[in-house]
């Protein structure tokens, strides 16, 4: 744990250090800001009742939709099921419309 908190704190370090370079300097382009690939996961609940929970996550990234999971939870107890090709292809339908992602 003092390793991951060391990473953070050094991890916060660098990105004030460009905030700073950008505030001083307004073509500062931000390119020593180490990323990652964008990865958004999204929970759309379906039902609950009693003590029981369904829905499904999406998994989108910025082409779209590219993995989605059912889930149901129960007496505290997850289930995570992984969509097949086929019905991965109708959650892809039913929802690409709904969640768009625009990357700049």
């Amino acid at each position: 744990m003092a390793n991951e908190v060391e990473r953070l704190e050094k991890r916060m370090v660098e990105l004030n250090n460009d905030l700073q370079n950008k505030k001083t300097n307004p073509d500062f382009a931000f390119e020593n800001i180490k990323s990652v690939d964008m990865l958004l996961k999204i929970i759309i609940n379906l039902n609950k009742y009693d003590d029981v929970e369904d829905g499904i996550y999406l998994y989108i990234d910025d082409s779209g939709i590219i993995n989605a999971e059912y889930f149901i939870k129960e007496d505290g107890e997850v289930t995570i099921v992984s969509f097949n090709e086929e019905q991965l292809a109708l959650v892809v339908e039913l929802y690409s419309d709904v969640f768009a992602v625009n990357v700049e």
